[in-house]
């Protein structure tokens, strides 16, 4: 994917006498040792150890192995390890192109070798048997290969100036020489060993996982910010440093023809595919492990063009009111009160969810739908969680017109005269009627008002968190740009108790590659700009008093859309 990034960038200057110039420098990429015999077994039609045809695949379509390798020789292993394997799918005729990139741990069989992880295939026997390997496990007959050299990728974002990612915790290994890392948190450009070290971390409790999708957010990311290289000021050693450290069988015209139609290619015709597998010790060696039906489900899904849907993935969660919402999601439960009328209903409002001002909020919004509402207080506790209506026998009807308006289905009947409201943790309250939170009603205040006198910028804290996340840690740097550094603020949440953490990120670097396109959602006078990624939700961007900000999801987007753009809106100036 890299090398076709970068040739693509040189296709603007691929034309006439500088493409016969070009031609010859990339015929340098053709000179593995074994190239003859690769382009024979890419010729050959594939078929399973059983004798069985591979994967039916449209004709116009093409799938390639790109390989990432490390050139070091380890013990008996002539080649190095695989560190990179993606198979990537290409369909003109569709107009997609799909990735599954398979764990550098995955335990496969090996062909005459055994069972072995299955980037040992490239350590024995190089491209050829990773080739043979992966044909093998996966039954896709692959048409091409690329082979990119750790070198090349090191020398490659460095030539191209960097990437912009957001880098979502501190990543530190000093364990080897091989994969030490110091790397801190927030945005910023990657390049050369930075980047390198980052795309093939692993030592955490994310291991293959984790490793797969910072390669897939790299190369996200390298994507998108392809048209601000200044890359044909570059050609002779871009084109120079591909020929040295990247081997490949496809020619320089059909690079170029696929760099051309890649270039217009629509972000959301770009698919990553997910193999669902799990990490295992066995014998001494931890493994990741696939059934052979997980294989075969994912290796479908790579013939699937993307589903013609929104380009933001909703679950059964809702936007707050005054959003605009997707075709097919659901309205918020107070979207859905405005239509109910309580006139003439007595109830009194009990807060159980410990929220300040939250009851008296919800006895005015229930008044507006014509309730009377006779009190409003607490409960003994502030442990509730879901919403519940509790009421005399003979006012049934009543209540079930008011768990409607407050969509909920808790019910029960009680020897009391009233209807009682317990709101639970559940409970939100249309826009126009939510209490205004003060900072120091917000979560973790307290850092928060510490932060806003170590930046030069107004900063924003979100009043609202999901339950799964918790305050962790946060960092004050400047992001370097082409214009000078700029401020910066990088505040992480851990999520759950695993190593995966949403971020909230806060600069003047208004032109950040980070402020994408996407589904824009406009709430009062701020508009919010959800950026999806396959059909998950990467981030939810806005700009207030010329300030950037965003919430960004988790590396394997744990939250939703719903979660993620409630904490956006719910985000308050700290003074």
């Amino acid at each position: 994917m890299i090398v076709l990034l970068v040739v693509a960038a040189l296709a603007a200057v691929a034309a006439g006498g500088t493409y016969l110039w070009l031609d010859n420098l990339v015929r340098g990429t053709h000179g593995d040792p074994d190239q003859q015999t690769i382009e024979s077994l890419l010729e050959e039609t594939t078929t399973t150890s059983e004798g069985q045809q591979v994967v039916d695949k449209q004709p116009s379509s093409q799938d390639i192995l790109v390989l990432g390798s490390d050139n070091r020789e380890e013990g008996s292993e002539t080649y190095g390890r695989s560190d990179t394997l993606m198979i990537v799918h290409v369909d003109p005729e569709a107009e997609f192109v799909s990735i599954l990139s398979l764990p550098r741990d995955l335990r496969v069989e090996v062909p005459g070798r055994g069972v072995q992880k299955i980037n040992a295939a490239f350590a024995y026997g190089g491209p050829e048997l990773a080739i043979r390997t992966v044909q093998q496990v996966t039954n896709i007959d692959l048409d091409h290969y690329v082979n990119i050299d750790f070198d090349a990728f090191r020398e490659l974002t460095t030539e191209l100036g960097g990437i912009y990612v957001d880098v979502d915790r501190r990543y530190y290994y000093g364990g080897n020489q091989y994969e030490n890392i110091d790397l801190q948190p927030g945005y910023q450009k990657l390049a050369g060993e930075q980047a390198l070290d980052w795309v093939r971390f692993r030592h955490d409790g994310n291991v293959d996982f984790g490793r797969i999708e910072r390669q897939q957010r790299f190369l996200r990311a390298a994507r998108e910010q392809i048209s601000k290289w200044d890359a044909a000021l570059k050609v002779p050693s871009l084109v120079g440093l591909v020929a040295r450290n990247v081997h490949t069988d496809i020619s320089t015209g059909d690079a170029l023809k696929l760099a051309y139609w890649g270039l217009k290619l629509g972000g959301g015709r770009v698919k990553q595919v997910d193999l669902a597998a799990d990490t295992r010790e066995i014998g001494g060696a931890s493994y990741v492990v696939a059934t052979d039906d997980a294989i075969r489900e994912a290796v479908l899904d790579l013939m699937q063009p993307p589903e013609d849907a929104s380009p933001v993935g909703t679950t059964d969660s809702t936007a707050p009111d005054g959003q605009t919402t997707l075709p097919g999601a659901t309205t918020t439960t107070s979207e859905a009160a405005v239509t109910v009328d309580l006139t003439g209903i007595s109830v009194e409002v009990l807060n159980g969810n410990g929220r300040p001002g939250e009851a008296a909020a919800a006895a005015e919004w229930l008044k507006s739908l014509g309730a009377n509402v006779s009190r409003v207080g607490d409960t003994s506790g502030h442990d509730t969680a879901a919403t519940r209506v509790v009421h005399p026998a003979a006012q049934s009807g009543a209540a079930e017109l008011v768990a409607r308006a407050l969509g909920t289905g808790s019910l029960s009947e009680s020897t009391g005269e009233i209807i009682t409201i317990v709101l639970g943790r559940d409970f939100e309250l249309p826009e126009g009627f939510r209490p205004r939170p003060t900072v120091d009603q917000i979560p973790n205040s307290g850092e928060w008002r510490s932060l806003a006198g170590k930046v030069s910028f107004g900063i924003m804290a979100p009043a609202y968190l999901p339950e799964t996340v918790r305050y962790r840690d946060e960092r004050v740097y400047e992001i370097e740009t082409d214009d000078g550094p700029r401020p910066a603020l990088k505040v992480m949440y851990r999520y759950n108790s695993r190593d995966l953490y949403m971020g909230i990120m806060q600069t003047t670097f208004l032109d950040a590659p980070a402020a994408g396109e996407g589904e824009t959602v406009q709430v009062d006078d701020t508009t919010y700009t959800v950026v999806a990624a396959d059909g998950r939700v990467d981030r939810v961007w806005w700009v207030r008093d010329g300030v950037l900000h965003w919430v960004s999801n988790t590396l394997f987007y744990d939250l939703d859309r719903a979660e993620l753009l409630k904490v956006a809106t719910s985000t308050i100036p700290v003074q």
